[in-house]
């Protein structure tokens, strides 16, 4: 229902004051898409031929620019607009940003040239008070729901039935008239007769001008050639656009990683090159995702209309059920996401719990109908008669472990068993509860019920007499909203409105350890993985918390995604994966597999390792330490390869292979180079002397004609390999120790690592140093290395981290890595360039997944990702590069 459109004068929007821009849009992240639908029919309708638009609308994805004073530009912008119109929904009601525009408007400006869009939800108008009713009015912003803040309803329109808000769509573009007529300062009939009138114009030039380039074709041709490479820059810029794009998306999409790195992927595959700023993201995002407790699967679960209250797996995990304040109980298919066969009908009012039996071959549900239905998942039809017994709403239901019976608990301040065989109440109500009895709960052996509610205690009851076991367990100081027995029973977990987790010893009775705290509101519900090494809880603050109930503590960040309080939580059968059910009205899969760790330890040395290198084939990785010894390992199975190679008599600090793999250079503190064949084992020839200090590193140049090496003599000196002399003078300007030298793939550069904390560049056939040195460590740095196609280069030093740059343009990619605990002391990229090798003080080795590579990226995004979640982020023409589901 829309409010009736203002009259509007005859004054033509020129006799006004002027105004940089007719209208300004306000509206929430979320609802982009119509504030993008109505910029554009704002812009079209009533255009006339030779003008961009019609009118000057401000949005802020197309208007605003990066600045420190944000809200400056923005209400700026606002008093320089004529109208705002604003978008109303859910997520807009919680804007902070939406109602701070909207409340500056009306200080400025007052409610005269307020426009409101309804996106999704009600918005009713108490007439009485001069308001929205909070009450029944789910999209009004606050500053909306103050008595007397507007003089009469105002205007609005309502497209929460017009996705995808295209301006072409004919019942879109008639609401669109509808807005546009006041600001256009003219009536809709005529308003809409000048734009049909445009329209009809517009076709009869086409027409025309289509007749004149058939002409001009023979013209075009020859200017065919230009004309490509026009073209061939236009995809260019545009293809960078996307890239930027798409990086500044991955950037701000922070609750989501998989789709951070999907979007980082997609902005590094964007452009023909990648361009540095999407590397940079690609990795950070690279680094997020693999830090990850749990990962959302692909989009929510949507077909429930109003508040989804409890979810449940099927035992075998195929199947996921949910219930809803829509009186609705819903079957879903855990592996793709959707609904299985229609809802299953028939509570005449919402919908509280949900419950699988044991053998998958019931489902338990119950509602404040005061009834228990019984339906069988495979055909979605109810079994037989509800269960009736109950004289106010039924809160939860919980099937026994044997199956014989169901409990089931709710608002008349009773439990009640029933016999699933005859459908009868299996013996007297339990009672004790002095309230409303939230949750129901058997243990694993059957033998015990635990009860929740609302008197603040949880109580535990023998399910063969029907009586109370011990006193009631005390401890919540607010409601208790759900119980969950551990799966060997030795534990008993509840949730409550007191923001707190606890666990009890239901033996004793006792609280086990201090309550688990984290959650900002209330808890409404808590369950335990099958396997019992976690529990994860759910409530009013949207989030989702994991915990280790060995220890009590929280596993990893709580999980967002739900915009509104997180009603049910429950574990699939094998532990692996986790569902969750909101207010918000959808359905939400978690992964639990743990984050996929960036790095594996290979140990064997007894003191710090220096060095690491790939051999050309890959097949084995090779270290130099501080025990005065070089090994080789097999990076396949993290195992050594043959004995320690000996000769040096002090530490090994670098250690490479020859570009052939035939040779293996090594560099000590004895101030000598030395030559192996790694697969004998054994020296080749003599040490090479030369240095006046102990060698730090050793470098093979690409075509294995030149051996770069760097020592404690600040200097960086060259080799001729076949007669083991130097060439030329030492390389010098570095102003202390020169730890590492590494030639890049086409041998045109070298790269040095200085213990005066840069990274320098070189050009070998000169000797003089490229560009500035890169700076960024806040110590020495120990070790350099290229990337085999060149486009990044790593360094590690002494404050523990690895760090990518780009050698192109001397600029950082990411953040930098950590996770060493010692200085990192030396590192080499594989053959194949898809794992990066670091060694250090810690006496570990280090091998990084490829962050930088977007192809892997899109191999770990991709199964938590779909197309319709990026579509929003990219052009409606552009196809994503990565192979996500529909």
């Amino acid at each position: 229902m829309c409010a009736q459109a203002p009259e509007v004068p005859g004054q033509a929007r020129g006799d006004e004051e002027s105004f940089d821009y007719d209208a300004f849009i306000s509206y929430a992240h979320d609802d982009r898409p119509v504030a993008a639908g109505i910029q554009k029919g704002l812009h079209r309708i009533g255009r006339r031929m030779g003008h961009l638009h019609a009118l000057r609308v401000f949005r802020d994805a197309t208007d605003l620019t990066a600045s420190p004073d944000l809200w400056g530009k923005v209400t700026g912008a606002m008093d320089r607009a004529r109208y705002l119109i604003v978008v109303l929904s859910p997520h807009s009601a919680t804007s902070g940003w939406v109602d701070k525009e909207v409340g500056h408007w009306l200080a400025r400006r007052g409610p005269g040239r307020l426009l409101f869009v309804v996106a999704s939800g009600d918005l009713t108008w108490d007439e009485h008070t001069g308001r929205f009713d909070p009450d029944r009015s789910e999209v009004a912003l606050p500053v909306l729901t103050k008595p007397g803040v507007l003089a009469t309803e105002p205007f609005y329109v309502d497209v929460s039935e017009d996705s995808p808000w295209d301006h072409r769509a004919a019942i879109f573009r008639e609401k669109i008239i509808d807005l546009a007529a006041p600001i256009h300062g003219k009536p809709k009939y005529e308003l809409a007769s000048e734009d049909l009138r445009e329209q009809r114009r517009f076709r009869r030039l086409r027409r025309a001008a289509i007749a004149g380039l058939v002409l001009l074709t023979v013209l075009a041709i020859a200017a065919a050639a230009v004309a490509i490479v026009q073209q061939q820059e236009a995809v260019r810029q545009r293809d960078d656009a996307v890239a930027l794009a798409l990086t500044a998306a991955s950037r701000d999409a922070t609750g989501n990683p998989a789709v951070a790195l999907a979007l980082a992927a997609e902005g590094s595959l964007a452009p023909q090159s990648p361009l540095w700023q999407a590397t940079n993201t690609l990795a950070n995002a690279g680094v997020a995702f693999s830090h990850r407790t749990a990962q959302q699967i692909r989009a929510p679960l949507t077909g429930h209309t109003d508040s989804v209250t409890a979810t449940a797996f099927s035992p075998d995990g195929t199947r996921l059920a949910s219930a809803g304040y829509d009186k609705t109980v819903r079957l879903w298919d855990s592996a793709t996401g959707r609904q299985v066969g229609e809802p299953l009908t028939g509570h005449n009012n919402g919908v509280y719990s949900v419950a699988f039996s044991r053998d998958g071959t019931r489902l338990a549900s119950a509602g404040y109908d005061r009834t228990v239905r019984l339906w069988d998942p495979a055909t979605g039809r109810q079994v037989g008669e509800p269960l009736v017994g109950h004289t106010d709403g039924v809160y939860s239901v919980a099937f026994s472990p044997d199956g014989g019976q169901l409990a089931s608990a709710g608002a008349d301040q009773t439990v009640r068993l029933w016999d699933l065989e005859s459908g009868r109440p299996a013996g007297e109500p339990l009672t004790g509860h002095t309230g409303w009895v939230y949750s129901v709960a058997f243990s694993p052996d059957g033998t015990r019920l635990a009860t929740a509610g609302v008197d603040q205690t949880v109580r535990l009851w023998d399910r063969a007499t029907g009586r109370q076991v011990g006193e009631p367990l005390v401890g919540h100081t607010d409601e208790v909203h759900s119980v969950a027995f551990s799966p060997d029973g030795s534990r008993l977990a509840s949730a409550g409105f007191d923001k707190t987790v606890r666990l009890w010893d239901p033996a004793t009775g006792h609280q086990v350890g201090e309550p688990l705290t984290g959650h900002t509101g209330w808890v409404y519900s808590v369950a335990f993985s099958a396997d019992g090494s976690r529990l994860a809880s759910g409530g009013f603050d949207k989030t989702v918390r994991l915990w280790d109930p060995a220890t009590g503590k929280q596993v990893g960040e709580q999980l967002t995604g739900h915009t509104n309080p997180v009603n049910s939580v429950a574990f699939s059968p094998n532990s692996t994966r986790l569902a969750t059910a909101s207010a918000d009205r959808t359905v939400r899969l978690w992964d639990l597999l743990p984050g996929r760790e960036v790095s594996d330890m290979l140990t064997g040395h007894t003191g710090w390792v220096f060095s690491v290198a790939f051999s050309p084939d890959g097949t084995r990785l090779a270290t130099a330490s501080r025990d005065n010894t070089v090994r080789l390992w097999n990076p396949a199975t993290g195992r050594p390869v043959g004995e320690p190679l000996i000769g040096h008599t002090g530490w090994v600090y670098s250690v490479v292979f020859s570009p052939n793999g035939t040779r293996l250079a090594t560099a000590s503190r004895d101030r000598t180079v030395r030559l192996w064949n790694p697969a004998t084992g054994r020296q080749v020839g003599d040490p090479l002397t030369g240095h006046t200090d102990g060698v730090y590193s050793v470098a093979f140049s690409p075509d294995g004609t030149r051996l770069a090496s760097t020592g404690a003599d600040q200097t960086v000196r060259l080799w001729d390999l076949t007669t083991g002399r130097l060439v030329g003078d030492p390389l010098t300007g570095h102003t202390n120790g020169v730890n590492a030298v590494v030639f890049s793939p086409d041998g045109t550069r070298l790269a040095t690592a200085g213990r005066d904390s840069t990274v320098r560049l070189w050009d070998p056939a000169r000797g003089r140093q490229v560009g500035d040195s890169l700076t960024g460590h806040y110590n020495g740095v120990f070790s350099v290395a290229f990337s085999r196609d060149g486009r990044q280069l790593a360094s590690g030093g002494f404050d523990k981290t690895v760090r990518l740059w780009d050698p192109a343009t001397g600029r950082p990619i990411g953040e930098p890595l950590v996770g060493h605990t010692g200085w990192v002391n030396a590192m080499a990229f594989s053959q194949d360039g898809k794992r990066l090798a670091t060694a250090g003080y810690d006496t570990t080795v280090r091998l990084w997944q490829p962050l930088w590579d977007a192809n892997a990226a899109c191999e770990l995004a991709v199964p938590y990702v779909t197309r319709a979640q990026l579509r929003e982020y990219m052009p409606s023409d552009w196809e994503p590069k990565c192979r996500y589901t529909e």
